[in-house]
């Protein structure tokens, strides 16, 4: 199958048709053009960000980024959760849903930012509805397991802006 046909499967992931998501879960093929979806939305967020350094970076960032969520996504299904599933079934429909966030693209960082971040929340959609699929789980441990990574990451992220703010107002007094 070639790179075309698998976008061409990415778009019907994004478009949550859960027999392609089941499908490719089981393909064995699937990995390297999965990672390379996941690669050029970090490309199309640098060129929407107007970042060139980012051209380079942000694909790697973006990897490393998918394989830790998807990584706290499967502990919590399979440890937490009850469900009974592959980490790199789970991988590849997941990393086609991000076909979406190469909305990110468009040349006008308040608008890439914007677009790229709904799409990223549109991106999870289908993730659900593989973590679901992949572990045997309902739809509502299927959303636990990828909102835990998520809320991580805000609660890292708030714990981070409150420190700064604080280390700011003791570096100003």
């Amino acid at each position: 199958m070639s790179f075309t046909d698998y976008l061409k499967k990415a778009w019907e992931v994004v478009k949550l048709n859960k027999e392609v998501i089941e499908e490719l879960s089981n393909d064995d093929k699937a990995m390297g053009p999965a990672i390379g979806i996941v690669a050029i939305s970090g490309v199309c967020w640098a060129i929407g960000t107007w970042n060139p350094l980012g051209i380079i970076l942000m694909p790697i960032f973006r990897l490393i980024g998918f394989f830790i969520f998807f990584a706290i996504v499967h502990f919590a299904a399979a440890t937490f959760l009850g469900g009974k599933g592959d980490f790199k079934r789970l991988l590849v429909p997941c990393g086609f849903a991000t076909l979406v966030t190469w909305v990110a693209i468009i040349p006008f960082p308040p608008f890439a930012i914007f677009f790229g971040v709904l799409a990223g929340l549109w991106a999870l959609v289908p993730c659900v509805l593989a973590t679901e699929s992949v572990y045997g789980l309902d739809r509502g441990k299927a959303i636990i397991a990828v909102a835990i990574p998520l809320a991580m990451g805000i609660i890292i992220s708030l714990v981070l802006a409150a420190a700064v703010g604080v280390g700011m107002l003791l570096l100003n007094t």
